[in-house]
Formats: structure tokens, sequence, C-alpha cells
């Protein structure tokens, strides 16, 4: 998918749904949004709010790191970590390409989650410019 935003030909859309409303025989009183729900969590906030929220700490720890600090509590934990040592660095050769393959996935996928997301964004935009036209035409329907 392109992550350059493509211009949007809004008159050619709404010719395009005129035609379409035209073609099926719909009336004025057959166009209604109410049925549309739009999910609200209890504090108010929006599941799309949510959502990019979530994609925002999803980016921040999609890095899976290969050599985290190693600690110990214990009171004989300077064995415990000389040991981890040597384990890690025996299990490097293995390790280290299945994290690196991780970390492309991780890569990968957030990336994809992120264009769907600007999607989302680019078609909210049509919807609201959509329900403006529709609201144009329902008032010069009334005024006729």
């Amino acid at each position: 998918m392109d992550n350059t935003i493509k211009s949007i030909n809004v008159e050619e859309i709404l010719a395009e749904i005129r035609r379409e409303i035209k073609e099926k025989g719909y009336k004025n009183e057959d166009i209604s949004f109410s049925y549309v729900p739009v999910r609200v969590t209890d504090e108010g906030i929006t599941c799309t709010e949510i959502f990019r929220r979530n994609l925002q700490d999803l980016g921040n720890k999609s890095k899976v790191v290969v050599n985290r600090p190693l600690k110990s509590n214990r009171s004989y934990g300077f064995l415990l970590i000389f040991f981890r040592k040597i384990v890690r660095k025996l299990l490097k050769f293995y390790i280290e390409p299945i994290i690196d393959d991780q970390n492309e996935i991780n890569r990968l996928s957030t990336t994809c989650i992120n264009n769907l997301y600007l999607d989302i964004d680019l078609l909210s935009i049509k919807v609201k410019a959509l329900e403006y036209e529709i609201s144009k035409l329902k008032e010069q329907l009334n005024s006729q």
C-alpha cells in the first residue's frame, strides 16, 4: 500500500452517488443515517480514539530488545548474572536471528495497521463530505 495521500475528487464521488440514487429511485424519506452506530466507551472516548492510542503504543513497543540488562536482587545474584551471561553468549547464534525476524514482523504489522488507520481517516473524511452533500440535497428537496 502506498503511504502517500491521494487527492480526493469529492464531486466525482457525489455525482456517482446521485446517479445511483436516481437509478434506484430512492426518495428523500429513504435517506437516513440514524441507524449507523457510533461506539463510545464509558469515559466518552470513541473507539477510533482508543484505536489511535493503541496504535501509538504498538509503534513504541514493536522492537524486541535482544540484550536486556540482567538484574538479580538475591544474595547470590552475581552468580546468576554470570551464568546468564554465559548462556546468553552460547545461545546468541540461535536467538538473534529469531529476534531479527520478530522485529521485522512487528515492523511490517505496525506499518500495515497504521496504513489501515490512515484509510479509516480518509474514509471518515469522505463520509463527512457525503453527509454534508446529503444535507444540502435535502435542503434543496425541501425548498422545492
